[in-house]
């Protein structure tokens, strides 16, 4: 009793985030599956042309934000405090990198090949009644389609022409465009730690941070600002890398920030007047940062990726299912039936992705490469004695977004 009544206490009054957090028992793994349902959710309205294309948030926050983008803004938070950490128990920056490339690049690169063999093949049959000049018909055949975005930067979203009736046209699969961004915060981390900020100057990354969010309120008032310099000038670029940063403080900083239900409280309150009073860049989006790594410690969801981790298959397999559909006409049986297909059909790909090409390469990180150490983890007589949990699997959210980490 008394034990119960002293850990209630804790709950309220906050610990650290280094004594609240618990790398084997955490929510982190349902956030990336549900911020991947809201992506999927959120494109389901576009895609299969319900509400004038829209999501109900966008309507109620007065064009802030939607629930996609919320989503990927969650993947980017997260993936800022995995992958800093993910560096902090690398023994050298290129088992880094290889770590990352093994996360982000293989279950990429046969999405884009389950693309222009399944589904490009499907919609070109669907609309010419044959396969005849699929290969090499067009300029924007599915052989330019694999090399145009092989590297993560998605220069060409259509194949052959296709999808051109559907309510988003001509677009295959357009929740890639984050992963590119998501893997440039992974080179960032990279640069810094190498460098030795982590160790030695962890508050320049308070003040890249700000720099960041400065930049983001700048460019949301301006969108000419800074339009057509390297990096600064793309806006998603910007916003998205605060967004990381801020996953990298709550890692950097665990000792200092503080996990209590009143700030929980607080910050949740704050994030939705500043969703329906228009003050969602300035401060909504610090307060949802903190809410996404409230929940992975307070929720109670601790074994959501016991059979696998698909949040980052559903990811970026959901937009082609919904596109596929929307282009069988499905949408007009009406809205319920087009998401549940579309949802089932996506997570069908991404089990499938998941045992099929993520977990057997993911296998691959614990092979040694490189003998150059970081100036971050040289020396470092902590280093080897930090205790982790194997990293859990995304986008980018990333995003959309940066989906994995």
């Amino acid at each position: 009793m008394v034990r119960a009544l002293h850990k209630a206490r804790r709950r309220r009054l906050g610990v650290p985030l280094q004594q609240a957090f618990d790398s084997r028992r955490n929510s982190l793994s349902l956030l990336r599956l549900v911020f991947a349902a809201m992506v999927l959710f959120d494109h389901s309205f576009p895609l299969g042309g319900f509400n004038g294309g829209r999501d109900p948030m966008w309507g109620w926050t007065g064009g802030q934000e939607s629930f996609g983008g919320l989503a990927v803004l969650g993947f980017f938070v997260i993936s800022g405090f995995l992958v800093t950490r993910s560096f902090d128990d690398s023994p050298t920056p290129v088992s880094y990198i290889w770590k990352r490339v093994l996360r982000i690049f293989p279950g990429f690169w046969v999405c884009l090949l389950v693309t222009v063999v399944v589904f490009g093949p499907l919609a070109f049959v669907y609309e010419h009644g044959t396969l005849h000049q699929y290969v090499v018909g067009y300029s924007d055949n599915p052989l330019r389609y694999v090399k145009n975005n092989a590297f993560l930067s998605m220069n060409q979203y259509g194949i052959d022409g296709l999808l051109g009736s559907n309510p988003w046209p001509h677009a295959f699969d357009g929740s890639l465009w984050t992963l590119i961004y998501e893997f440039k915060c992974y080179l960032g981390v990279m640069v810094l730690g190498m460098i030795g900020v982590f160790r030695h100057w962890r508050p320049a990354v308070l003040i890249l941070s700000g720099g960041l969010w400065a930049l983001e309120i700048n460019q949301y008032l301006d969108p000419t600002f800074l339009k057509g310099m390297f990096l600064l000038g793309d806006p998603y670029m910007v916003r998205l890398a605060f967004i990381f940063s801020l996953g990298m403080i709550f890692y950097l900083y665990r000792d200092k920030v503080i996990i209590s239900n009143w700030l929980g409280a607080l910050a949740l309150v704050v994030f939705i007047i500043s969703l329906k009073v228009g003050q969602y860049y300035e401060v909504g989006e610090v307060m949802w940062a903190y809410l996404c790594i409230f929940g992975a410690v307070r929720l109670p969801f601790h074994n959501v990726d016991r059979y696998g981790d698909f949040s980052y298959g559903l990811y970026i397999y959901a937009f082609l299912v919904e596109q596929l559909l929307s282009l069988y006409g499905v949408q007009k049986w009406g809205y319920w039936p087009y998401l549940v297909l579309s949802s089932v059909g996506a997570m069908m790909l991404a089990v499938g992705s998941w045992f099929v090409v993520e977990r057997p390469f993911l296998r691959l990180k614990r092979v040694r490469l490189g003998r150059f150490r970081s100036v971050e983890s040289a020396g470092d007589p902590l280093h080897h004695e930090k205790q982790r949990a194997g990293e859990p699997a995304g986008v980018p959210v990333q995003v959309t977004a940066g989906a994995v980490e």
